[in-house]
C-alpha cells in the first residue's frame, strides 16, 4: 500500500515541500497520486496531512478530495508544553486543563472539516480521526494513540535490532524513544515492561488529575502521549492541545446528539459524566 504525505491538494498548499535539489516537489507528488488513483487504486492507501491552521480548512479538504483518496489521515503537528506547536501559546506555570474560551485554532480547523465531511450526502472518503472520535464518544475502542484510553503497546524495531518506543516521542526531547533494549538480548515482553511503555498501558491511572476529572476523559484519553510532555516534569500533564481536543470533541459530540435525537442533555461530554478521579 502507498500512502502520500501532502500539505493540501494545491501547489500553494505545498510550497514548503522541495526535493533534494531544492525544486518544488508538488508536480511529481500530484502526478504520482493521480496515477495511483487511476491505475492502482488497490494500492492507494490514502493521504496523510499535518494540520496547518493558517490554511483554509475547506479549501484544503476539498482539494484533497479531487485526488480521490480512499482515506485521509489528519494529524496535529508534534509539540508539547516546552516546545509548543505553531500558533499555540500556552500560559506560563504548571500545565493544566484548558479553561473555557481558550483559543483553539486546531480544534476550529478540524471542526470546519468535520462539518463538511459529516454533512456530505455520501461518504466521499474516510477520515480516520473523525471516525475514531465518533467511536470513542460512543464508548467504542479508538484505533489511534491520540484518542481514548486503550493501552498502546507498539514498539519499533530499528534496523540494527534495537527496540524503541514510537518515533513521535522523539519530538519531546532527545533520547525520549530509547529503551536500552535490543532483540539480541531482550524480548518483546521486556519492552512491554519498560517504564515508558508501561505508562501507556495504565489507562486513567497514568494521566494528570485534571484529565481524570474531565468529562471527556474516556474519549480524549489525555491526547497524544508526546503532546503532554513538559521539560523537568515529564508526561503527566494534559495535552498541549487540551483546548483543541475539547473544542473538537464537544463539536463531534453535539453532532452525534443531533443525529441520534438525544439532544445536548444526553451528551456525556456536557452532562458531567465520564470523569474518573
Amino acid at each position: 500500500a502507498v500512502g502520500v504525505s501532502l500539505d493540501g491538494g494545491r501547489a500553494r498548499h505545498n510550497t514548503a515541500r522541495v526535493d533534494h535539489a531544492g525544486r518544488p516537489s508538488w508536480p511529481a507528488a500530484v502526478r504520482g497520486t493521480r496515477l495511483l488513483a487511476e491505475h492502482a487504486p488497490e494500492a492507494y492507501a490514502g493521504i496523510l496531512l499535518v494540520v496547518d491552521p493558517a490554511l483554509d480548512p475547506l479549501d484544503v479538504y476539498t482539494s484533497l478530495l479531487e485526488l480521490r483518496p480512499p482515506a485521509v489521515d489528519l494529524l496535529l503537528p508534534h509539540g508539547n508544553w516546552s516546545a509548543p506547536p505553531p500558533g499555540l501559546h500556552p500560559p506560563p506555570g504548571r500545565p493544566a486543563r484548558a479553561a473555557p474560551g481558550t483559543p483553539a485554532p486546531y480544534g476550529d480547523w478540524l471542526n470546519a472539516v468535520f462539518d463538511r465531511w459529516w454533512a456530505a450526502g455520501r461518504r466521499e472518503t474516510r477520515v480516520r480521526l473523525f471516525e475514531e472520535a465518533v467511536a470513542a464518544l460512543l464508548g467504542l475502542p479508538a484505533g489511534t494513540e491520540s484518542l481514548g484510553l486503550d493501552p498502546f503497546t507498539a514498539v519499533v524495531v530499528e534496523t540494527d535490532g534495537t527496540l524503541e518506543q514510537t518515533d513521535s516521542l522523539k519530538s519531546a526531547y532527545p533520547g525520549a524513544a530509547a529503551t536500552g533494549l535490543a532483540l539480541d538480548r531482550n524480548s518483546f515482553d521486556d519492552a512491554l515492561a519498560h517504564p515508558g511503555v508501561a505508562a501507556r498501558q495504565s489507562g486513567p491511572a497514568a494521566l494528570a488529575a485534571d484529565c481524570r476529572a474531565c468529562p471527556l476523559l474516556h474519549a480524549c484519553g489525555g491526547g497524544h502521549y508526546a503532546h503532554r510532555h513538559r521539560a523537568g516534569s515529564g508526561f503527566r500533564h494534559p495535552s498541549v492541545y487540551c483546548a483543541d481536543q475539547q473544542r473538537f470533541l464537544h463539536h463531534v459530540a453535539a453532532a452525534l446528539a443531533r443525529a441520534t435525537g438525544t439532544g445536548p442533555a444526553r451528551d456525556p461530554t456536557t452532562a458531567g459524566e465520564g470523569g474518573t478521579r
